[in-house]
Parts: C-alpha cells; sequence; structure tokens
C-alpha cells in the first residue's frame, strides 16, 4: 500500500534565502555547503546564474563527486543559485533586465515568440549586486576563499557573465560560459572584449571554459568559435582557456553533459 503525501522534498544541505537588492529587485537564492568542513583558506564557491534552472543540477553533482575528489577531480564547494522569485526554470523578464547592457528596441530582432522585448539594461546594477551585497552575504554565513571564486552563465547569462569578464575580471577567478548570447545588441560585447584584450598582461590568473551545443544555430557556434579563436591569441599571459563544441547537444542540453568537465577545469 502506497500512502502519498504532498510535504515538500528538501534538497541536502541546502538553504533558501530571499533577498531585495538596494535598486528594489528581488531574488531568490539557492546555498549549498559542503559536509566536509571548510579549508584552512575557506570553501570554493560557484555562483550559478539561473539558478531556478540550473541550481539542482551543479549542487547534486558537486555533492556526489566531491565525496572522492581524488578520483574525480570535484573538490567541495559552496553552490549558490542566483534565482527569481517564479516558478519558472528561466524568468525571462527578470533575467533579460539582469543580464543584458542597455538596448534599444529597435536594434533587436524579433521575437521568436513573436512577442515583445522585456525591459533591458540592467547588468551594471547586477553585477554591483552580486559585489557588493551577495557576496559579502555568502561570507558572512559561511568561510569562502576568495581566490577561489567562480562564475556560470548560459546564453543571455553567458552574455553576463562576458560583461563581468571584461569590464570586472577580478571580481572572480574562474568563468564557466555555456552558448552566450553574443548576437545581443549587434554583437557590442565585441567593443568591450577588444578594450579588454589589449589591457590583458603576464600577471593575470584566470580560468576560462566555454562550449556549445554543435545542434545550436549556426550564429551561437560561430559567435563563440571566434571569440575562443581570439581568446588563444593571448594564452599563456595568465590565461587558461578551453573551449568545446559538443556533439549532438543543444542550446539546453549542453549544460549538464559539460558539467563535470568543466568543474574539473577550474578546480585545477
Amino acid at each position: 500500500m502506497v500512502q502519498y503525501t504532498t510535504s515538500p522534498v528538501t534538497t541536502w544541505r541546502a538553504e533558501n534565502w530571499s533577498m531585495t537588492s538596494k535598486q528594489g529587485h528581488s531574488y531568490e537564492m539557492y546555498i549549498s555547503i559542503p559536509k566536509q568542513p571548510a579549508p584552512p583558506t575557506g570553501y570554493p564557491v560557484i555562483y550559478v546564474l539561473d539558478g531556478n534552472a540550473f541550481f539542482h543540477t551543479f549542487q547534486e553533482a558537486v555533492k556526489v563527486q566531491s565525496v572522492r575528489s581524488q578520483k574525480t577531480g570535484i573538490v567541495p564547494m559552496v553552490v549558490v543559485g542566483i534565482g527569481y522569485p517564479v516558478e519558472e526554470a528561466f524568468a525571462s523578464s527578470y533575467r533579460m533586465y539582469d543580464f543584458t547592457p542597455p538596448t534599444k528596441i529597435s536594434d533587436l530582432p524579433a521575437k521568436p515568440d513573436g512577442n515583445k522585448w522585456p525591459e533591458n539594461g540592467g547588468a551594471e546594477e547586477f553585477m554591483m549586486f552580486i559585489n557588493q551585497e551577495l557576496k559579502p552575504a555568502v561570507e558572512e554565513h559561511v568561510s569562502i576563499n576568495r581566490e577561489k571564486q567562480t562564475l556560470f552563465g548560459h546564453s543571455l547569462g553567458g552574455l553576463f557573465a562576458l560583461q563581468v569578464l571584461f569590464s570586472r575580471m577580478n571580481s572572480f577567478q574562474s568563468f564557466f560560459i555555456t552558448s552566450p548570447s553574443i548576437w545581443w545588441n549587434n554583437r557590442s560585447i565585441i567593443d568591450q572584449e577588444k578594450e579588454w584584450l589589449d589591457g590583458i598582461n603576464d600577471t593575470e590568473n584566470l580560468r576560462l571554459f566555454m562550449a556549445v551545443g554543435e545542434l545550436e544555430k549556426d550564429h551561437m557556434i560561430n559567435d563563440a568559435r571566434n571569440f575562443s579563436g581570439r581568446l588563444k591569441q593571448i594564452e599563456g599571459k595568465g590565461i587558461s582557456s578551453v573551449y568545446y563544441e559538443v556533439e549532438e547537444e543543444n542550446h539546453v542540453s549542453v549544460v549538464p553533459t559539460v558539467l563535470s568537465k568543466a568543474m574539473r577545469f577550474i578546480g585545477q
């Protein structure tokens, strides 16, 4: 005989915080803390954009594989999912604002679903929120190694991660980026990239993992491939990068497919 209940399923060693930024934006944070004791220098941490969609995937991957780090190459780390007060996996209007630079609607292509584009242009505010409000809150709650911080972003989140890389590179030591929306605003992110490349010096210590699915649209693949090629030209200036075009994977499936490989790379 089966007894069915409606009790919610809880996630192992995970917490949920509600936060409101100084600008009045609402967030739901999902935070996983390892069972293992923190090292003397503190835990590594990965901040996961689109936390509603990806937090549990990252949390479970780290939990299972960090049990035997010497075999898997994945160490215990804090996982912080940055999400929103919605039930959907991807909170379209929220992420559209947070992940993008200011852009004229007239400069954007028609949306595939025929709807209007949500408000955009909040990336600068979102960067400030992460660095000035979220990070201090996490660090007050759990011991964090500030020299081992990673930012993950997918699609528009990948675009945001590139903006952080180009304008506030020292905020993170590693970047895990999948299927970045480099196309946004007529590829204006490339102008930021050029300035960033000109300023790179040999004292940097940065790791960047990028991947795109083989089944994605041509412009997504070409943009990521071209960026990776330009990055390889400065390989050795304190920057280590890898790039994958993942066979038989699409715009969403690419994330879980490369997750373990990416976590090993950034943990080296």
